[in-house]
This record gives structure tokens, C-alpha cells and sequence, in this order.
């Protein structure tokens, strides 16, 4: 709060001295080369293309569970996606996506990384494809020495309302390398105001970033906690298929069927749920039918559990207690 005060008091909510701010915050935190704040992540995915030098006709690899948003970028410069399915119980890329991949002769690859869940560094590492990752869920998770974020040419984070670290709105694209890093500074510098994050925005996610770590911990105690009751009910979440720290942004459930009894069930019990892939590219039918079947199917059978820092002491017991009693 007094971080958004003081920017405005200030009286300039544009672009400017909180937004560097929030970029050097970020710099000190997560340990990129260089970074732009931008007002949104369909500016920072199109602008990390163009630094990649996709444009039209050329081929871009898309889960079928990106953000619905990340087609509509690819569809603005003319480029086509190549669609990847997944894996059923991390959602994923799949070993038959990463065959696809190199089958395509893509340009590049927009990693999405659902709900949070890391993806194995493996094989993105043997992959020779330039590779935009979305951190947005995900940052905080790390593998051995492979940090969530950094297993890209460029990453993203977003800060929309409903990310990880949340400015109410905007987005951060970062370099990890110093030689990528010339390309974005060099398309960076053309930005109209208009596509650069706001001072208001950028105070808030420099507050939120400086919590990250408490964050994560809080994630980590409800992750543990619901992990026990679904245990009891013999159900599995979606979770990563490696071992590592994860940043457990979310608790999907992925049902056999019943997917309506469960959410009334839940309703009635005052507890929110979603469908967890509502916003995807595979439930908004961008993907033809048949091209990624157990996309499709997770999109309709995966429910979302609230498990965010702001669930308290009496909602997560709550939460958990429904977990437990699944029907």
C-alpha cells in the first residue's frame, strides 16, 4: 500500500522511475541480464518473437494448454502454431510433443508451464529451438541447478491479477544471456508509452517480488496440507514429473468423471473452484479436434482448488476438509 501511495502522490503514473525500480528489484531477485516492463503478456510474447525474428509463415510450437492469449500474439505476425499435446498427470509437454517439435521445423517454442508445474530441463535442453518461457505460475521452482524461468531464450512473467506475483496488470520480459539480451534491449527501445508498464502497476509488483520467497513458503504449507487430504480420498493433483522444489501455485484435481457433483459438492460447502483450463487455447477451440486429445480431455475433467498466499488459517481447513470428503 504505501508503495502505490507514494507513486501517487507523485502525480506521473506513466512510465517512469517506479517501473525501474520494479526492473532492478527484479534484476537483484531473479538474476537476468536485462528486462523490460511491459503493459501486458501479449506485448511481452510478441516482442520476445520478434527478437527470435518469427514472422509470418513462419512455424511456432504451442501447447494445446497455453494461454489463450499466447495464439492471438503468434496469429499477429503472421505466424502459424504447431500444436502440442501434453502429458495426463503434469499437463506438461508430452514425449510425443518434444517428437513433434523436432519434426516441425518450428522457429520457436512458447513454453507454457500450467498451473505452476515445472517441466523436466532435459529435454528442452537437447531441443536447438529457441524457447520463450512462461514463468508466470512457475517462478520460485527449481530442479538441481535448472531454475523455473530460465530454461528459455527470453521468459515471461506476467502480472496479471491472477499470476503468481500479481501488479494488477503488465508483464516482465527478461534475458537470461547477455547475447540475447542485445536483441531485446535493441527491440525494447521502440516501444511506444503506451506498450510500457505504468509507475502505478510497476509499484505494486516490486512490493509483491520482495515477497516472493514468503509466498512460496505459504503455497508450500496448503500444498502439504491438501496433499494429505487428497490422500485420503485417493485422488492425485497434477504435479510436476521430476523431482524438484516446485512453486505450487495451484491444487488441480483431475476427476474420472462427476466433474458437476464435485463443484456443487464444494459450493455447498463454501468452498470456490474452477475449471482449470478454462482459459486455454484448447477450451477456447483454437486447437483443431483430435490434435491433442488429452489436452482436450484435462481441459474438461481438471478442477481447481483455491491455493494461493492469501488462503487463511480457517479457508484451508475448509478447503481441505472438501478435499478429503471428495464425491
Amino acid at each position: 500500500m504505501d508503495s502505490v501511495l507514494n507513486c501517487l502522490v507523485t502525480d506521473r503514473l506513466g512510465p517512469g522511475v517506479f517501473a525501474d525500480r520494479f526492473i532492478k528489484v527484479a534484476k537483484e531477485r531473479l538474476g537476468f541480464e536485462y528486462a523490460v516492463a511491459v503493459r501486458s503478456p501479449i506485448v511481452a510474447l510478441r516482442l520476445s518473437f520478434e527478437c527470435l525474428g518469427v514472422g509470418s509463415g513462419d512455424r511456432v510450437g504451442l501447447s494445446a494448454l497455453s494461454p489463450s492469449w499466447a495464439y492471438k500474439a503468434v496469429s499477429s505476425l503472421g505466424a502459424t502454431p504447431v500444436w502440442l499435446d501434453v502429458d495426463d498427470s503434469s499437463a506438461s509437454l508430452s514425449a510425443k510433443a518434444y517428437d513433434r517439435l523436432g519434426e516441425a521445423s518450428v522457429k520457436a517454442l512458447y513454453l507454457a508451464e500450467p498451473w505452476g508445474i515445472m517441466p523436466d530441463p532435459a529435454p528442452l535442453a537437447e531441443l536447438g529451438v529457441p524457447i520463450v518461457e512462461d514463468a508466470s505460475y512457475s517462478i520460485g521452482a527449481k530442479a538441481g541447478e535448472a531454475k523455473a524461468g530460465f530454461l528459455g531464450t527470453y521468459g515471461i512473467i506476467s502480472l496479471e491479477p491472477a499470476s503468481s506475483i500479481t501488479a494488477g496488470g503488465g508483464a516482465l520480459l527478461y534475458s537470461p544471456g547477455r547475447r540475447e539480451a542485445q536483441a531485446l534491449r535493441n527491440a525494447s527501445e521502440g516501444l511506444p508509452p503506451e506498450e510500457l508498464m505504468n509507475d502505478m502497476n510497476a509499484a505494486l509488483a516490486a512490493s509483491q517480488l520482495k515477497d516472493l520467497e514468503r509466498f512460496i513458503e505459504k503455497r508450500r504449507e496448503l500444498a502439504d496440507l491438501y496433499a494429505q487430504s487428497l490422500a485420503r480420498a485417493h485422488r492425485k493433483p497434477l504435479a510436476p514429473t521430476i523431482e524438484c522444489e516446485p512453486s505450487n501455485f495451484g491444487c488441480v484435481v483431475v476427476l474420472d468423471s462427476g466433474v458437476k457433483d464435485v463443484r456443487a459438492y464444494a459450493r455447498k460447502k463454501d468452498v470456490d473452484t474452477a475449471m482449470a483450463f478454462d482459459d486455454t487455447c484448447v477450451a477456447a477451440g483454437f486447437v483443431p479436434d483430435g490434435a491433442c486429445p488429452i489436452a482436450a480431455s484435462l481441459a474438461n475433467r481438471s478442477v481447481a482448488f483455491p491455493m494461493n498466499q492469501r488462503v487463511g488459517k480457517s479457508a484451508a481447513q475448509k478447503i481441505a476438509k472438501v478435499l478429503a470428503t471428495l464425491p
